[in-house]
């Protein structure tokens, strides 16, 4: 059964994404969300944590909830896993969803995504977000795109291309953003909505995240280490702390970056940038992480200090892997 066929053949889903949910997680969700509304299905999006102030705006036509301990899942028949394809990637909720017996379907672009949890998949690694491949969906069933879904598909490319910055801009992602415009999305209300709220104290998070940086790897890795006191800080004012990722893979020299976060649970959560052609998903996947080649991330049962000394040797093989190539 191939992704259509199933959603013409159910009534009830829950959607969901990994946990910390992104712009192209939210914007995915909502944009099936309304979707599978136009087509007559129940359908709720639950996800492992709340949505952030940044993303919030999102709430004014479309109901989010987070998963609760206390009380049971809504019904549903299908769960499906956007921008994801793990169930390990959900904290509390993937067990929960393995146990429920409903069919597991992925929507996602991230490089072996078809290769996981997800029983039927709509996976392109092509695409630009996953976004895009819902706004596919639509053309796939006829329907047309209304603001609110376009309002999503918009968040989704803006958040894996960083406003079309990126290499991964492409045709497509030009066109379909000069269709949503056309639509009725205004980029600028929702740019203000995303990076002009921020809470005062950011800029003290932001100095201080910066002044722990290093340089590893002849200047080739740059890395932050955020202990649990920083990183607290920064989730009670919502502050993303990738924000510090654009600084620092400006400098001259620096091909990786590399943020290293203390969780609440004493685990690290790594995310990864590349500037060139590293390939960083392979320093993710040697955590068990994922992603894109200029993109991933991981979680990693280790001390802040032992994790970055792993995290710096993976990334030394991923450098040396390339400028091996060029000395050729």
């Amino acid at each position: 059964m191939n992704f259509v066929e199933l959603i013409r053949s159910q009534q009830g889903f829950l959607l969901t994404g990994h946990e910390r949910p992104d712009g192209d997680c939210l914007g995915a969700e909502v944009a099936l969300f309304h979707l599978l509304k136009a087509l007559g299905k129940d359908v709720v999006i639950v996800n492992p944590d709340p949505i952030t102030k940044t993303h919030d705006f999102l709430t004014r036509h479309t109901p989010f909830q987070t998963v609760n301990k206390q009380q049971p899942l809504p019904p549903f028949g299908v769960a499906v896993l956007l921008d994801c394809c793990q169930l390990s990637r959900l904290g509390e909720l993937g067990p929960r969803i393995r146990n429920s017996g409903a069919v597991i379907a992925v929507i996602d672009h991230h490089v072996g995504s078809d290769r996981a949890d997800g029983q039927v998949c709509y996976v392109d690694s092509t695409a630009a977000a996953t976004g895009a491949l819902v706004r596919r969906l639509y053309r796939e069933f006829g329907v047309p795109l209304q603001l609110p879904a376009a309002e999503g598909v918009f968040l989704s490319l803006v958040s894996d291309t960083g406003w079309f910055r990126y290499s991964n801009t492409d045709v497509e992602v030009l066109s379909l953003a000069a269709e949503l415009i056309g639509l009725g999305v205004n980029s600028s209300v929702i740019y203000d909505h995303i990076y002009r709220r921020m809470h005062p104290e950011s800029v003290e998070i932001l100095v201080a995240a910066l002044g722990r940086h290093k340089k590893c790897l002849g200047g080739k890795l740059a890395m932050v280490c955020l202990d649990r006191n920083l990183a607290d800080h920064a989730s009670r004012i919502d502050f993303d702390t990738d924000a510090v990722i654009d600084p620092l893979r400006s400098l001259e020299g620096v091909e990786v970056v590399a943020i290293l976060k203390e969780r609440f649970d004493g685990a690290i959560r790594l995310s990864l940038r590349a500037k060139g052609d590293v390939d960083v998903q392979s320093i993710a996947a040697a955590f068990g992480g994922g992603g894109h080649r200029k993109a991933a991330g991981a979680s990693i049962a280790m001390s802040l200090s032992d994790a970055a000394l792993a995290v710096e040797e993976q990334a030394r093989k991923a450098i040396e892997a390339v400028f091996a190539k060029e000395r050729v």
